[in-house]
């Protein structure tokens, strides 16, 4: 394999650091970190969107690698490290100099971010074809998961990109956006909330990036009939309506632009997924099944699953035909079978979707986090011989393995119960049979804290 490769992680998927101080705002390896920023907010205040980024001038916080530790945050759940994917591709490269890791600012837009990644393509394309190993002939090959995915196809397809291009390898990019994006920012402006979810809220209503994850098909269910989400909606729901237009445009942009033939999507699956939404009194009501018009035009509301965060039709366009893999959306890029379907695209073999066909579809759910000391239900579903099952929670920071509780049966599920004993980052494995364990990162947060708006203003 003779092309260029660019790997673009997913959002929040980047380190960032404040340029003028040196000082790392997102991505620490200190798995402690997160416990204590999304408690204290001291952290999170340099992160907000400014009105000069807004109008343009952005410059004020710089990306500098992709992650290499575990992160978190409230709703949008835990984001396992790139290192796994980067040196497997590394290793399918001609030469590693061939594969360039491209960091962006995910708070602001893809539009944005597309720019920036046309000039670092451009000109890793043609410092590779000038190499021994490269050769005027070679092209990109872009390695995406979730944003990354969306910024790749604007620069590709709106761009001009495409020109360039061999193939487009996305993991979980929500194509048609996610009802999380909705449902973070729609929670109720006067809702109780816990903690790390209140200051979520209050970033995310700032970020160009978030808005660019709203979902464009139709997923407001009221009740009769289904529609598509509207920039009024999302005011109506505290988030900012003119990014929300902006948002909407970039979707259609890219989407209505060019053709799918080099596209090689990955999905998770078997996950329970917000897939559509109920408006009511300025709250985003999640619901877990997706709303279809049948030929009479009745409604059927129908559980496809996804890989928890973007639902399994909006990470695949109808054109392209998916690779599916029993995953959580935030580990799919760390899995042992969607990097050997990456490889396989690279080294020119077709695995086939088959890859991922046989797999038990284990899902897992759990809380994103619980205070420390407290008891987290950990809810297994579709395995059919409990025997088999093996669940592990292990403590991020020092990769102790917490002592095991075995699953009971409740309402027809399996659920394990696990003390969080100290505050940090936990991880949640859940296997069968010999695929990869299904895994979510879960904060164990202080439990004496509480939020002031004050704080954070």
């Amino acid at each position: 394999m003779n092309d260029a490769v660019i790997v673009l992680p997913g959002i929040m998927g980047s380190e960032l650091v404040e340029v003028s101080t040196g000082r790392t705002l997102w991505g620490m390896a200190d798995a402690g970190w997160y416990a204590r920023a999304w408690t204290t907010g001291a952290s999170l205040r340099a992160l907000a969107v400014t009105a000069e980024e807004r109008s343009g001038r952005a410059g004020r916080i710089r990306a500098t690698r992709l992650l290499h530790a575990p992160a978190w945050a409230p709703m949008l759940r835990g984001f396992e490290p790139y290192t796994g994917l980067v040196q497997a591709v590394r290793r399918s490269a001609a030469d590693p100099s061939a594969v360039l890791e491209f960091p962006y600012d995910w708070r602001l837009s893809v539009e944005y971010n597309a720019g920036l990644l046309a000039i670092a393509a451009y000109e890793h394309l043609r410092r590779w074809r000038r190499h021994p190993m490269g050769g005027p002939d070679a092209r990109l090959v872009l390695v995406t998961h979730s944003m990354g995915g969306l910024i790749a196809r604007y620069f590709t397809e709106v761009l001009g990109g495409s020109a360039e291009l061999r193939a487009l390898v996305t993991m979980g990019t929500p194509f048609f956006g996610s009802v999380k994006a909705v449902h973070l920012l729609g929670t109720g402006t006067g809702a109780p909330l816990p903690l790390p979810h209140a200051r979520l809220r209050r970033l995310a209503t700032t970020l160009p990036g978030l808005h660019d994850l709203l979902p464009s098909y139709h997923c407001v269910d009221e009740g009769s009939s289904v529609r598509r989400l509207t920039a009024a909606d999302v005011a109506g729901l505290g988030g900012d309506a003119h990014l929300a237009d902006e948002a909407f445009a970039r979707r259609e942009r890219l989407l209505g632009t060019g053709s799918w033939e080099t596209l090689w999507p990955s999905i998770g699956v078997a996950q329970p997924t917000m897939q559509s939404l109920v408006l009511r009194d300025g709250v985003a009501e999640p619901r877990f099944v997706t709303c279809r018009t049948d030929p009479t035009g009745r409604i059927e509301r129908i559980d496809r699953g996804g890989d928890e965060t973007v639902y399994r039709e909006a990470a695949c366009p109808a054109a392209a035909k998916p690779f599916a893999f029993v995953q959580t959306h935030g580990a799919l890029p760390g899995t042992r079978e969607a990097i050997a379907q990456v490889c396989a695209v690279l080294d020119h073999r077709d695995l086939g979707p088959e890859l991922g066909a046989d797999a038990t579809p284990l899902s897992l759910d759990t809380a994103d986090s619980v205070p420390a000391g407290t008891a987290l239900d950990i809810v297994i579903g579709g395995v059919p011989d409990p025997a088999a099952l093996d669940v592990r929670v292990v403590d991020v920071a020092t990769g102790a393995v917490l002592p095991r509780a075995l699953p009971v049966s409740r309402d027809g599920r399996l659920t394990v119960r696990q003390i969080l004993p100290v505050e940090g980052l936990f991880r949640v494995l859940a296997k069968v049979d010999g695929q990869s364990a299904v895994t979510q990162l879960v904060l164990a947060s202080d439990p004496s804290a509480r939020f002031d708006p004050a704080e954070d203003a």
